[in-house]
């Protein structure tokens, strides 16, 4: 269904997956086809109210969605100067599957969720030294993918837990099985912010989504230092505790991060060679840049 795309950029604004008609010009047929899958997700979002307020504050914001053949078929990225975020491709045959829709979810929750951190002012902040910016990177990759869960499992209450079954299948299946534990041993710590808190603790027990998430953010600082505004600016300011609190902000205003104390070694310690040497290189980049804005 999706063939045609890799011959130019889509670009739907998610506020018009709400009229009644997508008003599409008919040479722009994939346009309509993808436009109708997100309209599908959406659909399926709206049973949890997480899923419905991220959604609906995305679309209030003007945010667009579109489709990138590079990124893997459960990825997505986030563009925060086009308020603009890219999936990738699936093969027809998976697109309206269980496992393909899930997918799906996965990559619009995730990049959702990095927009809504963009327009509430906690989103990554290349002003950070780059340790610092490393260090809320992985808060961020580790925020998503409680709220992720968060999202399935309410889902799941609502009579579709194929999502929550994906999740429970995946690589990230340990956070899963200790949201669910935290849930079944004291539901209340599904409204309170406990079950969100634990599985995003448990995110950190993983060394190769630390590892992933530690490499992504050195690239995006690589990329910051390759514009002249963005460098000059870069590693100006130190990563507070209350900074990184204001992540664990969920869309119904309350905060399950909220009186955390972040000072256990695997919120900051970089354990892999070769992210260690990256950074290493960056900080002799920036502390130059520093030196010669003096």
């Amino acid at each position: 269904m999706f063939d045609l795309f890799g011959k130019g950029r889509i670009y739907v604004p998610l506020s018009s997956l709400y009229e009644s008609e997508l008003r599409t010009p008919p040479a722009l047929h994939e346009r309509r086809l993808f436009a109708g899958y997100l309209r599908n997700l959406a659909k399926i979002l709206d049973h949890s109210p997480t899923g419905r307020i991220l959604f609906s504050v995305a679309a209030d914001r003007g945010m667009t969605a579109g489709l990138d053949p590079l990124l893997e078929p459960s990825g997505s990225f986030f563009y925060a100067l086009q308020n603009h975020f890219d999936l990738g491709y699936q093969p027809d045959i998976l697109q309206k599957s269980e496992k393909g829709i899930s997918r799906a979810l996965v990559s619009v929750i995730g990049a959702l969720r990095r927009g809504w951190h963009h327009h509430h002012g906690t989103g990554p902040d290349l002003q950070l030294k780059p340790r610092d910016f490393v260090t809320q990177y992985r808060v961020l990759e580790a925020d998503a993918e409680a709220l992720t869960h968060l999202i399935a499992w309410e889902l799941r209450g609502a009579g579709l837990s194929f999502l929550w079954r994906h999740l429970l299948s995946s690589a990230n299946g340990d956070m899963t099985i200790v949201f669910e534990n935290s849930v079944m041993n004291n539901p209340r710590c599904q409204f309170d912010g406990t079950a969100l808190r634990s599985v995003f603790n448990q995110w950190f027990a993983d060394h190769a989504r630390i590892s992933a998430a530690d490499h992504m953010a050195l690239e995006m600082i690589d990329m910051g230092l390759l514009e002249p505004t963005v460098a000059r600016n870069i590693g100006l300011r130190s990563l507070s505790s209350g900074q990184i609190e204001k992540t664990g902000i969920a869309p119904d205003g309350s905060n399950y991060l909220a009186g955390c104390v972040f000072s256990k070694a695997w919120y900051r310690g970089i354990e892999d060679e070769f992210n260690l040497t990256h950074l290493r290189h960056i900080e002799s980049d920036v502390n130059q840049l520093l030196e010669n804005h003096k």
